[in-house]
């Protein structure tokens, strides 16, 4: 397994997620209802919840597999 495109993924959803809270911000500025609120309490803070305990998970296991890689090399 090649822990560089674990890390370009990691690297590729943590700019995902940035822009999204970008966007949603710019969208906020013009849609604040109940709707507004009900879109982000039901759609976005699951997002942001799964992948704030998602990308974590992906830096520990590219050092898993690093560590796994050298044992292996040895």
């Amino acid at each position: 397994m090649n822990t560089g495109n674990l890390q370009a993924a990691r690297g590729r959803i943590e700019e995902s997620l940035e822009q999204l809270q970008l966007d949603w911000r710019t969208a906020s500025e013009t849609w604040a209802d109940h709707n507004a609120a009900q879109f982000a309490e039901l759609h976005l803070q699951p997002i942001w919840e799964e992948f704030q305990t998602a990308l974590p998970a992906i830096s520990q296991l590219v050092q898993v597999v690093q560590a796994a890689t050298r044992q292996l090399e040895e």
